[in-house]
C-alpha cells in the first residue's frame, strides 16, 4: 500500500501528469439496458438522446455524471464509520434519521444547510468556514465536506436576495407566521466563478453502437381493463386510483436499446487538484486523501451496478484497466490496491486531516428545519390555513 501512496504522490507533484482514468467495460444481464427516464422519450414525445460517434455509430448515455457521483455518494455514506468519513446526519426529533450530507441534493442542499444552520453551529459544525471555503481556502471542505472537492459543491458565498415583490410574496404565503424561516432564507448561495469548475471526479457510462428499442406490452387488466373514469372522462385506471397498466400505444412506451458494447469512463484530474491551496502541515496527506477516497468510492460503487430497473450491469473485469494520462507522453498502467487496503489508507490520512468520523445533529421540532419541513407538506399547509 505505501508503494500506492508513493506512486499517487510522486505523480501529484509530476505536472505532466494530467489524471487517473479507469476504463470499465460491462455486460448487461439482459440484450437491452434502460437510458434514464427522458432520456429517448418524454411526455409521449420523442428526445434525441442519442449522440453521433467518431467512427459513425450511435451511443447512449446510461448513467451521467451527476447520477454517477450521487453513488458515490452514497458509498461515502454507506462507509463512513469504516473510514472515520465525517459524515453529518440530520435525526429528527422522533429519533428517525431524516438524511445525511451525503445525501443532500446538489440542488436544494443550500437551502437545507442554511435552515439548519443554528443547530449545525450549536453542535460545533462550522456554518460559515463552509460556506465560504474555495479553492483557495479549501480547509472547511477538506475538514467537513471531502465529497465536494470531488464532486463540486453547492455551499458558496450567501448574498442578499434581490427584493422582488413576488418572492416577498411567495415568502410570506409559505411562511407567514414564521419569522425565523424568512430570515434563514433571506439570501442565495452564488457560485464563486474560481469553484464552479472545482469537480475532480467525472465518470459516465456510455451504452455504444445503440439502437432503440420500444417496451411494448398488451396484457389488459381483466377487471379494470375497461375503466374509463366518471361519465363523459377519458381516463386510464392511474387517474382514478387503480395503478397503471402497460403500455400498448408506441408513443406511450418506455424505450430501451441495443448496444454493441457498455463502456464507463471514470477520471480524476491531477491538474484540478494541485489547484487546491491545502495548509502546507496537511497538503501531500489532503491530497493523496482525495485520491485514494475517489478510488475507493468508485470501486464501492462498482459492486451495486443495478443502476434501475432494466439495467443490471455485470463489471467485465478482463476488459478493465487503469492508467495514468500524461501530457508528455503514452498513458501509463497503474496497478490499484485492495479495497481493504484502500480503506487503511483513507481512514489513516482522514485522521491527519482531522476527521473525526460521523457526526450526528438532532433537530427538535421548533428548529427552523423541522418547522420548514412541516410547512412544506400537506398537513402543514392545511395548518397555515386554518
Amino acid at each position: 500500500m505505501s508503494d500506492f501512496v508513493t506512486r499517487i504522490r510522486d505523480l501529484l507533484n509530476d505536472d505532466a501528469a494530467a489524471g487517473l482514468r479507469i476504463i470499465t467495460r460491462y455486460d448487461s444481464a439482459q440484450l437491452t439496458v434502460t437510458p434514464p427516464a427522458g432520456t429517448l422519450r418524454a411526455n409521449g414525445q420523442d428526445v434525441q438522446g442519442e449522440f453521433g460517434m467518431p467512427n459513425g455509430t450511435t451511443a447512449v448515455t446510461v448513467d451521467s455524471w451527476s447520477s454517477q457521483m450521487s453513488r458515490f455518494e452514497l458509498e461515502a455514506e454507506a462507509v463512513a464509520d469504516a473510514i472515520g468519513y465525517p459524515l453529518i446526519r440530520f435525526i429528527g426529533p422522533d429519533g428517525e434519521r431524516w438524511t445525511s450530507s451525503a445525501r443532500l441534493s446538489h440542488r436544494q442542499a443550500d437551502a437545507t444547510w442554511r435552515a439548519a444552520r443554528n443547530v449545525l453551529e450549536a453542535a460545533g459544525v462550522p456554518f460559515g468556514d463552509i460556506q465560504a471555503a474555495t479553492v483557495a481556502d479549501p480547509s472547511a471542505l477538506l475538514r467537513w465536506f471531502p465529497l465536494s472537492i470531488l464532486g463540486g459543491w453547492w455551499h458558496s458565498h450567501v448574498v442578499p436576495a434581490p427584493k422582488k415583490a413576488v418572492d416577498q410574496a411567495k415568502a410570506r404565503k409559505i411562511w407567514a407566521r414564521d419569522q425565523d424561516t424568512v430570515d434563514a432564507f433571506a439570501g442565495y448561495a452564488r457560485m464563486r466563478p474560481d469553484a464552479r469548475s472545482a469537480r475532480l471526479v467525472t465518470s459516465e457510462i456510455i451504452a455504444l453502437n445503440a439502437r432503440r428499442r420500444s417496451r411494448m406490452a398488451a396484457k389488459v387488466d381483466d377487471l379494470f381493463g375497461a375503466v374509463t373514469g366518471k361519465e363523459g372522462e377519458q381516463k386510464g385506471p392511474s387517474a382514478v386510483g387503480l395503478g397503471s397498466l402497460p403500455p400498448v400505444l408506441e408513443s406511450k412506451a418506455p424505450v430501451d436499446v441495443t448496444f454493441g458494447a457498455i463502456e464507463g469512463r471514470w477520471f480524476f484530474s491531477f491538474a484540478g487538484l494541485r489547484e487546491f491551496a491545502f495548509d502546507d502541515d496537511v497538503r501531500d496527506d489532503a491530497r493523496v486523501l482525495a485520491v485514494a477516497l475517489a478510488v475507493l468510492l468508485h470501486l464501492k460503487a462498482q459492486q451495486r451496478t443495478r443502476l434501475r430497473a432494466g439495467t443490471e450491469l455485470i463489471v467485465d473485469v478482463n476488459s478493465s484497466r487503469t492508467e495514468v494520462l500524461r501530457h508528455d507522453g503514452a498513458a501509463e498502467p497503474i496497478e490499484l490496491p485492495p479495497m481493504s487496503d484502500l480503506i487503511d489508507v483513507v481512514k489513516r490520512l482522514g485522521a491527519r486531516v482531522g476527521w473525526g468520523g460521523p457526526v450526528d445533529i438532532s433537530f427538535t421540532e421548533d428548529s427552523i428545519l423541522a418547522r420548514l419541513v412541516r410547512n412544506l407538506t400537506k398537513d402543514g399547509a392545511a395548518e397555515d390555513e386554518a
